[in-house]
């Protein structure tokens, strides 16, 4: 069902959903039309914005201000926009060339927001200028990221040498130093915890690799209010559809997954009891899928924990969307 001005949604009902406190029912409705109505897309977007352009220039406050803090920044992707909007907000307060135009600007636009900075007069030079800030803003960013990467090669090259000494000290000494071995057990963990982010990075970039008959998707928990749910490209020659689910936290000795479809709403497939398994402070599973189940459309993996004793309960879900080829 399409959104249509019939149905249209009102601005605060669009911010419960940011927030995460529409009913199931209503939610479901609202993350399909996210998907399938650009209008409606665009609509939750900018209200999206305006909450995130508030926040930056400190204008929430009282329960609005207690929710973004608690539930909307609870979603890593979005911590990710509002540093982007903060980074943005700061560039254009402090660029001359954005204070010149500002100052010779006829009228003061009706609406801020952190795009903003790319809000000119309509003149063909300030487009121009517009691009070249645009092209320089990314330009910079691409030499930080590097900057990083080089300083994150340094940083696990100097971990592994202050290991080797550790180690090569407690040795030397014939003896349990306690401040020396926190520290090699510190090392240690910081080292399985880089293992464990690059065990993830490659597993992401060779899924192209697999055989054909196998196609593998990685996943991440649905957060409420707003996240985009992501398009899972299916080939037609798929046999099978692996999934590795991430989690947020391995709280059960067993798991039970649900294949569900959003559309029929009904349950196409079940999983065995799975266990989870823990690298570093990450825990994930990974299930099968024939591929004949997925066609086209929305599903919903339901993730249920198993205790050692008493009922099954509710975990997370995954939702995604099928496309094939």
């Amino acid at each position: 069902m399409l959104f249509s001005r019939q149905q249209r949604v009102d601005d605060d009902t669009l911010k419960g959903y940011l927030f995460g406190e529409l009913p199931p029912e209503e939610t479901e409705r609202l993350d399909e039309l996210s998907v399938a109505d650009d209008d409606f897309a665009a609509r939750l977007d900018t209200v999206e914005s305006d909450l995130v352009d508030s926040y930056v220039r400190g204008e929430l406050a009282g329960e609005d201000l207690e929710k973004f803090q608690k539930i909307y920044l609870f979603s890593s992707r979005r911590r990710e926009k509002v540093a982007f909007a903060e980074s943005l907000a700061s560039f254009a307060g402090k660029h001359p060339i954005q204070q010149a135009l500002d100052r010779q600007a006829p009228q003061k636009p009706s609406r801020s927001s952190w795009l903003g900075l790319f809000a000119f007069p309509r003149l063909a030079l300030a487009g121009g200028l517009a691009m070249l800030l645009a092209i320089s803003f990314l330009l910079v960013d691409n030499l930080h990221l590097r900057d990083n990467m080089s300083q994150a090669v340094a940083d696990r090259a100097a971990l592994q040498q202050r290991e080797r000494d550790l180690q090569a000290q407690l040795n030397a000494e014939h003896a349990s130093n306690a401040k020396t071995a926190n520290e090699l057990d510190q090392v240690r963990k910081s080292l399985a915890q880089q293992e464990n982010t690059s065990a993830a990075k490659r597993f992401a970039s060779h899924l192209s690799s697999l055989p054909g008959s196998v196609t593998a998707f990685v996943l991440a928990p649905q957060m409420r209010g707003g996240a985009q749910v992501p398009n899972l490209l299916l080939p037609s020659g798929s046999s099978r559809a692996d999934f590795h689910l991430d989690l947020e936290t391995n709280d059960f000795p067993h798991y039970r997954v649900t294949l569900k479809s959003l559309k029929a709403d009904t349950s196409l497939w079940h999983s065995g009891n799975l266990a989870a398994v823990t690298k570093g402070e990450s825990s994930s599973l990974s299930i099968s899928i024939p591929a004949k189940l997925l066609t086209q459309g929305m599903y919903q993996l339901e993730l249920t924990g198993i205790p050692p004793a008493g009922e099954a309960e509710f975990v997370s879900s995954y939702v995604f969307r099928i496309v094939t080829q």
